[in-house]
């Protein structure tokens, strides 16, 4: 069993008993909360009854039948009493006049065995009763007198209640269970992707790293055998090796730029920024090496300022990325064009090649780490990383980028940044716009 497979369990678990002991709680507050207002009418007209009686025997010692007793029963005929002497033999009760003596003694039976003075409960003859003991001693004799009320509907109704806060509460559980896996298993989602991609990065990183390492490796031992060579005699494996020391230095620092993006520690530090400005910069040196190359190189849309809320060496490093790949899968003789122009609430960026192009089964993983096309179409080998940190760049800013792409025919990157809402004004270039209309008036 994974460690995942046994968190989620334990998870599981651990919602489902609290869910449970939740309800449990709500429902014993709901039952007793209910049985005291239920039985709270019935013990006040108990507790009444019994002092008027108590009060009405003080006055009038216990004599045969009580025509009192007979009236106040018509009056509440769920009432009753019954006195006792100390050895629980029955003198007199309110049910004399309507059972008769051996039939009142029947029915008060089950209650003569009560004690206490708070209110408790008994069932008798298939009823629930509310019996409350009083003790007297009149004409030096000591009594005891069981009050009772019958309270058979309220308990009937609290019954009722009872079966049903325990459906609730079994079909709570159930339900309980499923909702304890489904907020466990959204929980560890998360959890369990980003563990997924920390193993994925590890593993392709080891793999991208061993790669150049070996080859170091091998070329130094190669040189290690014959330590009489001269330098110029070996200087085509001194290349290689600086070669594949760069390529390795490129790779780490494009490692940690990304394990920092990951673990959030990678600040973006937004501001005003001139997007033809930056581009004017940037693509200087790569239109000298297109020329060098024997490529065409033009740049399009950077003649009035563009402005964007965004960090400097960030965006820099994104349309180094572009322009990067851009002529690296650009032929001699071939093309690339970088664009800048408003859209809508955005710049748009675009930098096109008409190059080798990209399959449509690369182009769904061109943005996934460590992902490369075939080595053999594109004659090009790098670390599969440079789009992944341009796609966390945009989206670092509030943009989109998408690719749009023709096998052997090239590729263009789209790439939009919101534009700033309050853009400054370009001084130099406003002086320009006025000279230019002055010009045409004195024309």
């Amino acid at each position: 069993m994974t460690l995942f497979r046994k968190t989620l369990i334990k998870l599981t678990i651990t919602n489902a008993v609290l869910l449970i002991l939740l309800l449990s709680l709500l429902g014993g507050a709901i039952y007793f909360y209910e049985q005291n207002v239920t039985f709270r009418d019935s013990n006040k007209t108990l507790k009444d009854a019994a002092s008027g009686r108590l009060l009405l025997l003080r006055r009038n010692p216990i004599q045969g039948q009580d025509q009192g007793a007979m009236d106040q029963h018509l009056r509440n005929p769920g009432f009753y009493w019954v006195i006792t002497s100390s050895s629980n033999e029955q003198l007199q009760s309110s049910m004399d006049g309507f059972l008769g003596t051996d039939g009142a003694k029947q029915f008060f039976k089950p209650f003569l065995n009560t004690t206490g003075n708070g209110v408790s409960e008994k069932k008798a003859h298939g009823r629930y009763y509310h019996l409350l003991v009083k003790k007297e001693k009149i004409n030096g004799q000591s009594l005891k007198i069981i009050f009772s009320i019958d309270v058979t509907p309220e308990k009937n109704l609290l019954n009722t209640l009872r079966m049903i806060i325990l459906i609730g509460l079994a079909t709570g559980a159930a339900v309980s269970v499923v909702a304890g896996y489904i907020l466990a298993r959204r929980a560890l989602r998360p959890i369990e992707s980003a563990w997924g991609r920390q193993n994925r990065f590890v593993a392709d990183a080891s793999h991208e790293l061993r790669t150049p390492l070996s080859i170091i490796q091998l070329k130094i031992e190669g040189l290690l055998r014959q330590p009489r060579q001269q330098v110029q005699d070996v200087g085509e494996d001194i290349a290689i090796m600086l070669d594949e020391t760069r390529r390795l230095s490129k790779l780490v620092a494009n490692l940690l730029t990304l394990a920092r993006s990951d673990a959030n520690r990678l600040e973006v530090n937004p501001a005003p920024l001139d997007l033809s400005a930056m581009l004017k910069k940037v693509t200087e040196p790569f239109a000298e090496m297109a020329e060098f190359e024997e490529k065409t190189f033009t740049l399009a849309g950077t003649e009035e300022p563009i402005y964007i809320n965004g960090d400097e060496q960030r965006i820099h490093q994104l349309v180094v990325i572009l322009l990067d790949n851009a002529m690296k899968f650009t032929p001699k003789g071939g093309k690339i064009s970088v664009a800048c122009v408003r859209e809508n609430r955005y710049a748009r960026l675009s930098v096109s090649d008409n190059g080798c192009g990209i399959s449509e089964d690369d182009l769904k993983h061109i943005f996934d780490r460590f992902y490369q096309a075939d080595d053999a179409r594109t004659g090009q080998k790098g670390t599969g990383l440079g789009l992944s940190i341009a796609e966390w760049i945009v989206h670092k800013h509030r943009g989109k980028i998408e690719v749009s792409s023709q096998l052997g025919e090239g590729t263009t990157f789209f790439v939009r940044l919101p534009l700033m809402k309050d853009e400054p004004v370009d001084q130099d270039h406003h002086d320009h716009r006025e000279g230019e209309n002055e010009d045409d008036r004195n024309v």
